[in-house]
């Protein structure tokens, strides 16, 4: 269990396999490909927060959803986003 703490709340994360890991990295990696003139493929962009959720035990039916579902949808997004980057090794107070 990873713990990760953002805007003073702590966020119990699954441990995830490396396979896991790397199919995020592949999901991330894909919303930036293509043709999209923003640069940013908005439905894979929400697929992979998805995946994230369900891969850190947040999904659908959890008992740890019902914490994400007292924010807002932006701030949903905010927390998954960080998830996903402690996944990929990216999060900055790691470093």
């Amino acid at each position: 269990m990873l713990m990760v703490k953002i805007d003073k709340v702590d966020w119990e994360l699954n441990d995830i396999t490396f396979a896991e890991k790397r199919k995020l990295h592949m999901l991330n990696s894909l919303c930036f490909s293509g043709n999209n003139p923003n640069g940013l493929d908005q439905e894979k962009y929400y697929e992979m927060l998805e995946e994230t959720r369900k891969l850190a035990g947040y999904g659908e039916g959890t008992e740890k959803e019902s914490k994400l579902a007292e924010l807002t949808m932006v701030k949903v997004d905010t927390v998954l986003q960080s998830f996903l980057m402690e996944y990929l090794g990216l999060n900055k107070s790691k470093k």
